[in-house]
């Protein structure tokens, strides 16, 4: 069965289970598998993260052919009028709408993540931190493999099936914070081990915290339904979710990349709403015109406030 046709129900399932059955699978791996084979586990589940997201379809991609097109373009009047789902006639509604710039993200994040598979795979050098991170990093990977089968228009209408792409984001965050966990009770426990080969999951760990959000807000602005002040509400409060996000995690787990992993994203969406398009309403334009202003001070003072916070935790 193909990735893009997997249906809502089996997507929420497996979601549902990888979540469920992380503990089980933690308890096992950690304790009663051999080095050799948390590595090729990790391997295994790595691929089938590049494997998923190399499936053409999403919606993310579905923007990049409209952009090429000129249909999301900004000096061509009413060009998004052709434009389809979140990225196109509803783009407008939402507030949470980070600038193309912040997507560049991504390229750090898999080499780095590229490199240190190879690292293990090579060497002893993350040996401390495999049999504690394998279960959470293989359901990391699992369950971003589910995202890219549910952010798609398929999954877009009625119904909170719109919801699922969010929901494995957000699995796919926690996950990651685990991670994150692992490394830290690693360096404790082995002064030896250098907890900076983790830096590409925690900004992969950060960027998923803010695209969850990002892909809440396109989720919500999908339905052509959903009132101007509902989408203010949920812009603000996900704006001031981010930066509390950024600052606590950064403080409460010691990773100045986090916070900074949040500014970057933050600024990305202050940024954003300096270049969004007015909706198509009058009336919906007039709320949400009003609202993207105070969204971008809010994304601002954000990003502030977790850059600030990295550099505190970093000179600690």
């Amino acid at each position: 069965m193909s990735l893009r046709n997997l249906s809502p129900p089996l997507v929420t399932l497996a979601g549902v289970a990888t979540m469920a059955g992380l503990p089980a699978i933690d308890a096992i791996l950690s304790t009663s598998t051999s080095l050799a084979a948390l590595k090729f586990i990790n391997t295994a589940a790595f691929a089938l993260n590049v494997g998923a997201v190399s499936v053409p379809g999403r919606l993310d991609g579905q923007q990049d052919d409209e952009m090429r097109k000129g249909e999301i373009n900004p000096s061509k009047p009413n060009a998004n009028e052709t434009a389809s789902g979140v990225y196109g006639r509803n783009r407008c509604r939402t507030l949470v709408d980070p600038s193309g710039w912040a997507f560049a993200i991504w390229g750090p994040i898999y080499l780095g993540e590229t490199a240190f598979i190879a690292t293990q795979l090579l060497s002893s050098h993350a040996d401390a931190v495999i049999p504690g991170m394998t279960a959470p990093f293989v359901a990391a990977n699992l369950m971003q493999s589910l995202w890219c089968a549910s952010f798609r228009p398929s999954y877009l209408g009625d119904g909170m099936k719109k919801y699922i792409s969010a929901g494995m984001l957000a699995g796919t965050a926690y996950s990651l914070s685990l991670v994150l966990e692992a490394g830290n009770a690693a360096a404790a426990a082995n002064p030896a081990f250098q907890a900076w080969m983790l830096t590409p999951f925690v900004i992969h760990f950060g960027w998923v915290s803010a695209a969850t959000l990002v892909n809440l807000n396109g989720s919500l602005a999908s339905h052509s339904t959903s009132s101007p002040r509902a989408l203010t509400a949920l812009g603000h409060s996900s704006a001031l979710a981010a930066t509390a996000l950024g600052v606590g995690v950064t403080v409460a787990m010691s990773a100045p990349v986090y916070g900074m992993t949040l500014a970057w994203a933050l600024a990305a969406c202050a940024d954003g709403m300096k270049k969004r398009k007015a909706a198509h309403s009058e009336h919906d334009e007039k709320i949400l015109g009003a609202a993207a202003k105070v969204q971008r001070n809010l994304c601002l003072a954000g990003s502030f406030a977790c850059l600030s916070t990295a550099l505190y935790t970093a000179l600690l």
